[in-house]
């Protein structure tokens, strides 16, 4: 237990010097570290329970959403918080869209994941969500061929926890795009 509670803080403490190198000191640099510290544990969580708990994603939404408002607003510039505002919609209704298709190969956690991951990267541009979105099916999708990860599901199809993936490809689409 002791060891996973260090491995979880040097990957915060990684993410976290990464965002604010890329980022630099400008206002979303909260918003991206937020994101950053409550993305290591509902990576964890994810990976080893199938589920991202409301209690540590409603918050990291709300903050985010409430960041892009005030930097918006002292800003005096709503376009980067309507068009992140867009990307959540966008994200979140592709990512229900697929939870009906695949009838439960993508979880409500998933879409609510999607969301924050719109809001988040669409603050940047469509492009960082794209990417964030695009790498993350891709790492889930290089997942699905290590067996040692790959779990088998009720009905037998390999299931991969998506949350880490959406928060990877977020965090990665951040340090290499945004700024």
């Amino acid at each position: 237990m002791l060891a996973s509670w260090w491995l979880g803080a040097l990957a915060t403490g990684v993410l976290t010097a990464v965002l604010s190198w890329r980022v630099g000191m400008r206002g979303e640099l909260a918003v991206y570290t937020v994101f950053a510290i409550l993305a290591v544990p509902l990576a964890v969580i994810d990976w080893t329970e199938h589920r991202l708990p409301r209690i540590l994603m409603w918050p990291q939404l709300a903050f985010s959403a409430i960041g892009f408002i005030i930097l918006c607003i002292t800003r005096d510039n709503p376009s980067p918080g309507i068009r992140a505002l867009c990307a959540l919609l966008a994200a979140a209704g592709f990512f229900l869209l697929l939870a009906i298709l695949t009838s439960g190969g993508i979880g409500a956690g998933d879409v609510s994941l999607a969301a924050v991951v719109g809001l988040v990267t669409g603050w940047d541009s469509w492009a960082t969500t794209a990417v964030a979105l695009i790498l993350a099916s891709l790492l889930a999708l290089a997942l699905t061929s290590v067996p040692q990860v790959r779990s088998r599901d009720e009905k037998g199809r390999a299931a991969i926890p998506f949350g880490p993936c959406m928060l990877l490809g977020t965090l990665a689409a951040i340090a290499v795009l945004g700024g």
